[in-house]
């Protein structure tokens, strides 16, 4: 089977993830259902898809590492996906995730109207969080897409790997890509300050070297865009001081809440309209940041609950009003 014919299917589909692996069928997810089509792939095919996909570096990588991320598009189809290959039971194996091929606006995807807000933020720090697949990429993207209209700013992206690719409108664009233009998050983010961005997006977070940079970067009036694999806000703060030793913890609940500007924790619910966008909201406040100074995550939730004139809301409240439109 022809690696090109599946990812045009793919297309055809809709769908927004693709998952091959030697022994089994192409698995397709498609309005967040994953079913099977097609013959059963074998070895030799799978390997020809990763002779097709991989260059010598990324194969490299492979065989040092045993997984590798990296970015690919399909010329014949003008269409870019995100793909992870891996090894399962000894064998190779894809995941492949397909990137809009336009960036959506933030109404179109039900984003927070409070997001907006921050289009002309001069600097802080904003965490988009969810489970992988919660469209937090997508929301972040539109974000940018809306900021290099209406922003005359420099725009640098860290990423892992590029997804999007943003029209510079207004804004200066610089994307980089990691393996290609940087080799560690921490260090590209102090690298970046030397080219005096207005706005930094470090595609995820995944370690205390990493927030520190991007805590350091919005002291030095840079607003900075993050994600992370959390659900919620409180589990967001707590997840940022428990990256870090408990010597140092003290000290970062203090940075976090003097540099925080919004946790927006979001899920993708199925509606009739397709899938929307559930996002809980917190917005930096006198009240949020002396609850994340006192370590107290778990009042989190009474700030939202007090602070709906300001944009923000609860997980509960934003399911409540996706399924009002079910």
């Amino acid at each position: 089977m022809e690696l090109e014919k599946i990812l045009q299917q793919a297309v055809s589909l809709d769908a927004s993830d693709i998952h091959l692996t030697v022994g089994q069928p192409p698995f397709f997810r498609v309005a967040g259902e994953l079913f099977p089509s097609g013959a059963t792939l074998s070895a030799r095919a799978v390997e020809s898809f990763l002779d097709e996909l991989l260059t010598p570096r990324l194969r490299e990588e492979l065989t040092k590492n045993l997984a590798v991320d990296f970015s690919h598009v399909d010329e014949k189809i003008s269409r870019r996906f995100r793909v992870n290959i891996y090894r399962q039971r000894n064998v190779p194996a894809l995941a492949l995730r397909l990137i809009a091929k336009e960036i959506p606006s933030l109404e179109q995807i039900g984003a927070p109207p409070a997001l907006k807000k921050f289009l002309h933020a001069a600097q802080g720090l904003i965490l988009v969080t969810g489970r992988t697949g919660s469209g937090k990429s997508t929301t972040l993207a539109a974000f940018l897409n809306e900021l290099c209209r209406v922003r005359p700013c420099h725009l640098l992206t860290l990423e892992d790997p590029i997804e999007f690719e943003y029209a510079a409108e207004t804004a200066f664009v610089s994307q980089r890509e990691l393996g290609q233009d940087f080799l560690d998050f921490a260090a590209a983010v102090r690298t970046a300050m030397r080219e005096m961005p207005d706005v930094l997006l470090i595609g995820e977070i995944r370690d205390a070297a990493t927030m520190h940079a991007a805590l350091e970067a919005s002291a030095a009036g840079v607003l900075v865009l993050a994600t992370l694999h959390t659900r919620s806000a409180a589990e967001t703060a707590m997840r940022v001081e428990t990256m870090f030793p408990l010597v140092q913890r003290d000290a970062i609940r203090d940075l976090f809440a003097d540099e925080f500007s919004a946790i927006i924790s979001q899920q993708l619910v199925k509606t009739s309209r397709g899938r929307r966008c559930a996002a809980e909201v917190l917005i930096a406040n006198p009240a949020a940041r002396q609850l994340i100074r006192q370590g107290k995550y778990v009042q989190l939730p009474n700030v939202m609950l007090s602070g709906r004139a300001q944009g923000m809301q609860t997980m509960d409240a934003a399911l409540k009003a996706v399924n009002h439109e079910i």
